[in-house]
């Protein structure tokens, strides 16, 4: 019964909570968001001084201007600027110019209805708080007094409706500056200067004069906006903490136990922005891979995705031979790690179960060869394998990445036997196997998470590498595709469609084999960690 009771008053209070922000939000919605100084008359005069003839009349015609608007309902004021100029003669010239300022002072409110896409934002952002309060309450009839672990279907439905809502409402309201921000910079500067289809321009330009001048800028609205300066204020963003006030509301009403849920909230908030940061650029390569040369080249982003999808760039790439380079760079990754592997699980294996003279010295040696760089011993790489005969070959690069990649899977393979108890191994001798059957049948199943751990990180850096190929590697054929792809740059000119396009290709075996081995990837990352 206590509970009851104390569950009512939480949920009482907690509803209270988002009413008042509620209210706030609204009123902090009604007070300036935004300050726009725009230049609504301007007027130079030349050979001119301050206090001169030229000026005063200068001043008088921009007086009886600012009273000509004035009469139209314009406030302003004005601003003078003095720029002067010595020619090469001695001679200084100097000019000044006389501008009518008009400050334009607009609530978020005052966006509703101007058909800009920040209206339809704002609209959404005010149906949704209203929505989720309904929501709530439908959630509280009849169950105010419940805890959430005895709520029946509907009110848990309604009040986590509440929250979703709720939840959208706050990421909204950085959208809704983000669209202005695009509307009143990008697209008034991409429309005055004629870099975008000009067919919709006297509707936007409309929308503007309709939210600055209520409509009463007329064809003038062009000659307005052009020098227009703006910058939001803290009212405006205040509104996020309210919503977010309300959400906070929400989730007590919903869960019972703020803290947990807040948690869990920012939790699923950091994963989102990681998830958003990590795969972007993946994104700017898909859509970039399918538009035409001329979007590609476009310095001004006017498109988020492709006007036009070229699906006509994979055949050209191909053509050019980049399934020839996959290929090499299949042979060569493959390659590598197979002998990477089986080089390394019999010295790993040895290191972390015999006892010998000189294994210590041999460690520490595996060690300190991941201190050299392979551009440092690149010179030496090269007349070796000229003296071997692999030079402009596929084996040789296979060879020189297995031999790189060796001390990382040493010392990664040894870690993972340690971690497994050597009573194995004796239970099968005990049964008739030999040391080299324990190998097989019995530590090497149970070490297969830290096997494919290293599998997948050779394989990445030998299908990452680069420099060696590009100094060892003259026949277009056996280039590998990290050395394949730069065809497609040049002094003159990026291709960046092709670019992008092949650099699509490259990653999809490394996905899929991340796809096929991704069970054991994490076991494998921690095998390791015990103290050997």
């Amino acid at each position: 019964m206590i509970n009851d009771i104390n569950t009512k008053k939480t949920n009482r209070t907690a509803l209270l909570l988002v009413i008042a922000a509620l209210i706030l939000a609204f009123i902090f919605m009604c007070l300036p968001a935004y300050n726009f100084d725009v230049i609504i008359y301007s007027q130079k005069s030349l050979n001119t001084t301050i206090g001169d003839a030229n000026y005063s009349a200068a001043l008088a015609e921009v007086q009886k201007e600012q009273k000509r608007l004035e009469a139209e309902g314009y406030t302003s004021t004005i601003n003078e600027t003095l720029y002067e100029r010595t020619k090469k003669s001695g001679e200084v010239s100097s000019t000044v110019t006389f501008t009518l300022n008009s400050t334009v002072q607009k609530s978020m409110l005052a966006f509703l209805g101007t058909g800009l896409a920040s209206s339809y934002v704002l609209l959404a952002i005010i149906l949704f708080m209203i929505l989720s309060i309904a929501c709530l309450a439908a959630g509280l009839i009849g169950s105010s007094d419940e805890l959430w672990s005895r709520l029946n279907g509907k009110a848990k439905t309604f009040r986590t409706m509440a929250v979703a809502l709720l939840l959208v409402a706050c990421l909204l309201v950085p959208v809704f500056y983000m669209t202005n921000t695009y509307a009143l910079s990008r697209e008034i500067y991409l429309y005055g200067a004629n870099l975008i289809d000009q067919a919709g321009s006297a509707e936007f330009y409309q929308k503007i004069d309709y939210l600055l001048f209520d409509g009463t800028a007329g064809n003038n609205i062009t000659d307005f906006i052009a020098g227009m300066k703006f910058s939001s204020t803290l009212w405006g963003w205040l509104t996020l903490p309210c919503v977010f006030a309300m959400l906070i509301g929400a989730m007590q009403i919903r869960h019972g136990n703020i803290k947990h849920a807040l948690l869990k909230l920012l939790l699923y908030a950091f994963i989102i922005v990681i998830c958003v940061l990590t795969l972007y650029p993946y994104y700017v390569m898909l859509v970039t891979g399918f538009r035409s040369s001329a979007e590609t080249n476009d310095m001004y982003f006017l498109h988020i995705f492709p006007t036009k999808w070229i699906f006509q760039n994979i055949k050209s790439i191909i053509d050019r031979g980049v399934l020839g380079y996959l290929k090499n760079s299949l042979l060569i990754a493959g390659g590598a790690t197979v002998i990477a592997l089986i080089c390394g699980i019999p010295a790993a294996y040895s290191l972390a179960r015999m006892r010998y003279k000189g294994r210590k010295a041999f460690l520490g040696f595996v060690i300190m060869s991941q201190m050299f760089s392979p551009v440092v011993l690149l010179i030496g790489i090269s007349q070796l394998m000229s003296t071997l005969n692999l030079n402009d070959s596929i084996i040789g690069l296979m060879l020189i990445n297995a031999a790189f990649n060796q001390a990382f899977a040493i010392w990664l393979l040894r870690g993972t036997f340690i971690s497994i108890s050597p009573e194995m191994e004796q239970a099968g001798r005990i049964d008739g196997c030999t040391t080299l059957g324990s190998l097989w049948h019995i530590l090497l199943p149970m070490a297969a998470p830290g096997i494919v751990t290293t599998l997948i990180f050779i394989f990445i850096n030998a299908w990452n590498e680069y420099t060696i190929s590009t100094v060892l590697i003259s026949t277009a054929t056996n280039r590998p595709i990290t050395v394949g792809i730069t065809q497609f740059s040049s002094f003159n000119m990026i291709e960046w469609q092709y670019l992008f396009a092949a650099s699509l290709l490259a990653t999809i075996p490394v996905v899929i084999l991340f796809m096929c081995i991704e069970k054991h990837l994490a076991d494998g990352l921690t095998s390791g960690g015990v103290k050997g």
